[in-house]
């Protein structure tokens, strides 16, 4: 059943990396370890990679250690398959052979599961290998050293570190400043004649250390991981080695999720997700956005994924041995049901990996909380040792690979940044800005901003503008299942949110994240934007639309209110106290009727020395006349004027079609 293998592996020593030929991948020759480094990146996945290549950006010399997650996997050149990913690559490649593998069609065609599987497994690793051997590209591109290994940061006091400093020490501009090794063992290092070390082991310095080890999945206890090669978590999923006739998935986040669409795209029709909790709370600890988030429960039921509330495993009844392929696996609920699955994947979250202690942060001196996140300056990624910085899913949430990126590049731009303080990034940086954020699943999502119940907690009134997928042509034609939301604020039309579900919603959320972050409107949006036919952009218009129906003044007024604006700037503050407004009223309602018609409304902007034309006056009476009475009252005339008033104080951009 080991097809993934027979794809992946190659005939390189268990625990070292594998070599093939005058093409190497993650070895080092022994004598460029021999200087120091201005940089150590201790982390090969995408926070450590951007970290390594923007000290290169810099000018300064780099290496990058990392430990293959699977060493079965390193391929005969010892290139690691999963090199330079997120913690889901593999997930997003399988994701990716599931919708371009028709297995219904396959297994009509009578072919073998395990034939199935191996045509799956080759594009997965094919996948997954073109992205490593690309990041191995850039980094020889600049010029960094990238060793596979097992890190271990070395304290300040150690006799290696302080030899170190020692024979480095006049390299360094000032030696008080000290530097910082890194044990490595099981290092890809090269002899002087290209050949292997066997079991070897190096000190690497630099006058910095960069950090980024990750996370690991959480483990509940009583999960038989170690028993079964068909109990799987996020990281060791990457080992799947067949085709499963059912899945059992135990967790409602966004990986159980993913996981669930996934097996279920490759045709799997038995897959069952247990929730713990009610689907309601499980979808509130996502924070997304409650309409996408119901939107993807439905779209997961519809697509045949059962469940099952309020339930978790009591225990492992039985657990099949290997070889015993015909077998299912036997779990007791606590309901006191049974079920049996062939795939059992434990999807209960993850947690950073600062305390593994064989990356010897703590021994090195690092603070590390309870669980395992490594304490560190919000702004400038310093951890509690000196010349120690971190970043990625180590330091905790949010925990992706694109605030990883961030987060790394930052932490290299400030330990590096000479001269003017000024010039320092992490001067400016704001931690808590966020980016946008993607989710894999079958369709994906995407969100930036604010939700409508964040914005309320904040002390916004906001209207929210809805278009199913089926708004646009090509929604309707190729992917009609999706929505697309804004959040808008009530009072100026700016777009507080964005949030998708549906076919390519993890693109399309970065115009999203351009809107908020522009301060558009919906008004700009509706009369200023023109969005090519055809395209699933066209969604944005018709939620701009969706939210505009429901504000007080929607882009009907703002030509209107532009072309009063202009009048108003050039009158006094006087002429818009309520007060003044109120006699100035009651002065053209002559009648004491309490409303005043076309006529009268024109003569009342005369009085305040601001005549309207009458087109204007007709449409602001057509627009504000929603019972027909032919007439408007005061407090509709000073809403108006309100917001004519608060436009007039407001500079108002210039507009540019796009």
């Amino acid at each position: 059943r080991d097809v993934v293998a027979e794809a992946a592996s190659g005939p390189g020593r268990a625990g070292t990396p594998a070599v093939s030929g005058d093409r190497i991948y993650g070895a080092v020759p022994v004598e460029s370890l021999g200087g120091i480094y201005d940089l150590v990146v201790i982390g090969g996945g995408p926070a450590g990679v951007a970290g390594a290549i923007k000290a290169a950006q810099m000018g300064r010399r780099a290496v990058l250690i990392d430990r293959p997650k699977f060493y079965a996997r390193v391929l005969p050149n010892g290139l690691d398959p999963f090199f330079g990913g997120p913690t889901g690559l593999f997930s997003k490649a399988l994701r990716d052979a599931a919708k371009n593998t028709n297995v219904e069609a396959m297994t009509a065609q009578n072919m073998d599961s395990d034939v199935i599987w191996k045509q799956i497994a080759k594009d997965v690793v094919k996948l997954a290998t073109r992205n490593s051997e690309g990041q191995c590209r850039t980094l020889a591109r600049y010029g960094i050293d990238y060793l596979q290994g097992s890190a271990r940061l070395l304290g300040e006091d150690d006799e290696a570190n302080v030899a170190a400093l020692e024979k480095f020490g006049n390299d360094l501009d000032n030696p008080d400043d000290g530097l910082r090794s890194v044990m490595v063992s099981n290092a890809g290092l090269l002899d002087k004649n290209g050949n292997l070390l066997d079991q070897s082991e190096a000190v690497v310095s630099g006058t910095k250390v960069l950090v980024c080890t990750g996370s690991k999945s959480a483990r509940l206890p009583g999960i038989p991981f170690e028993q079964s090669h068909r109990i799987f978590d996020s990281d060791t999923i990457g080992l799947l080695s067949y085709l499963p006739r059912s899945v059992t998935i135990s967790g409602l986040g966004i990986i159980g999720v993913e996981f669930a669409n996934i097996f279920n795209a490759l045709g799997v029709k038995d897959v069952t997700i247990l929730a713990s909790g009610s689907i309601d709370g499980s979808i509130k600890k996502l924070g997304m956005d409650p309409d996408v988030a119901n939107e993807l429960v439905r779209i997961l039921k519809k697509s045949g994924v059962e469940v099952l509330e309020g339930t978790t495993v009591k225990e492992f009844a039985y657990v099949p041995p290997p070889g015993a392929d015909d077998e299912l696996i036997e779990m007791r609920l606590n309901d006191g049901s049974t079920v049996r699955t062939d795939l059992f994947f434990a999807a209960v979250g993850r947690s950073p990996v600062g305390r593994d202690e064989e990356a010897g942060l703590a021994s090195g001196g690092v603070e590390v909380a309870d669980r395992g996140t490594v304490e560190v300056d919000g702004k400038t990624l310093a951890t509690s040792s000196a010349n120690v910085y971190a970043a990625g899913d180590v330091i905790g949430p949010p925990a992706l690979a694109s605030t990883g990126v961030e987060q790394a590049r930052r932490a290299v731009a400030g330990m590096f940044c000479e001269g003017d303080d000024d010039a320092d990034p992490a001067r400016e940086a704001n931690p808590d800005d966020p980016l946008t954020i993607g989710v894999w699943t079958i369709p994906e999502m995407g969100f930036y901003g604010l939700t409508k119940e964040r914005a309320e907690r904040e002390g916004r009134d906001v209207v929210e503008g809805t278009a199913g997928y089926d708004r646009c042509i090509r929604g309707r034609v190729f992917a009609p299942d999706g929505l697309l939301k804004l959040v808008v604020d009530s009072d100026e039309g700016t777009v507080l949110g964005v949030h998708l579900i549906g076919k390519e919603a993890a693109e399309l959320v970065h115009y999203g994240m351009a809107l908020v972050k522009g301060g558009t409107t919906v008004f700009e949006m509706l009369s200023d934007t023109v969005y090519t036919a055809m395209t699933f952009h066209e969604l944005f218009g018709e939620a701009a639309l969706d939210a505009n129906d429901k504000l007080a003044f929607g882009v009907e007024w703002q030509e209107i209110f532009d072309v009063l604006g202009r009048r108003c700037r050039r009158g006094t503050d006087d002429d818009l106290d309520a007060g003044r407004l109120r006699e100035r009223f009651d002065a053209i309602d002559r009648d004491g009727s309490g409303g005043l018609d076309e006529a009268e409304v024109r003569a009342l902007f005369a009085s305040m020395g601001r005549p309207a034309s009458k087109r204007v006056v007709a449409n602001i009476m057509r627009l504000s006349d929603l019972d027909g009475n032919g007439t408007i009252d005061f407090d509709e005339f000073k809403a108006i004027f309100d917001r004519i008033a608060r436009r007039a104080k407001i500079p108002r951009p210039s507009r540019s079609r796009v």
